[in-house]
């Protein structure tokens, strides 16, 4: 069962969109394993999760 879609604020989006444009940089620098980027990205959508769950 999928889990229904977050929520984000401006500031998660953003900072979403940094933590993946840095994964780019790598990625074309030839770096494929990134795992701290998945960690953080994750980490942001976790901290999502809790405000919303708080909401409720």
């Amino acid at each position: 069962m999928s889990e229904p879609k977050l929520k984000l604020t401006l500031w998660e989006r953003a900072r979403l969109f940094g933590i993946e444009a840095q994964g780019v940089k790598r990625a074309a620098a030839g770096i494929e394993d990134q795992p701290d980027i998945d960690r953080r990205a994750e980490r942001v959508r976790e901290q999502a999760r809790k405000r919303a769950a708080k909401k409720k």
